[in-house]
């Protein structure tokens, strides 16, 4: 079965850390974040996942079976409050690792928690 695995980078100094988890976490979302800096978001989570990506030597080859994704975050956030962020990193994966992120493709999620100062992101296939 294949498994791709890459990390995201946190911000290094606690002061970018706390301006990451306003930004970024789904309270962001609740109060009401502008549609235009939601689309931002969007193409600073796909360019960054991207280049993580890159540097991981993650192939651009889609998935033939359906796949599991899991994250392990390490952020101040709540896990459930990490949702924005999820979701961005999945639309990411789109047309690179996974046809779209419907449940035809995505089968399952999971979210762990670990003491490095990244997101680590594994796919890996299901059966059918």
């Amino acid at each position: 079965m294949r498994t791709e695995r890459f990390t995201i980078d946190y911000p290094k100094t606690k002061a970018e850390r706390k301006r990451w988890n306003r930004e970024y976490g789904l309270n962001s979302i609740y109060s009401g974040k502008h549609w235009r800096l939601r689309n931002d978001d969007k193409d600073f989570w796909r360019s960054m996942t991207q280049a993580a990506m890159l540097r991981a030597k993650v192939p651009k080859k889609m998935f033939n079976k359906p796949v599991k994704i899991t994250f392990w975050w390490n952020d101040n956030l709540d896990l459930d409050n990490s949702a924005y962020e999820r979701k961005m990193i999945i639309d990411s994966l789109r047309g690179w690792l996974i046809q779209d992120d419907n449940k035809r493709y995505v089968r399952e999620l999971r979210d762990r928690i670990h003491d490095k100062d990244y997101i680590l992101v594994e796919i890996s296939e299901v059966g059918k």
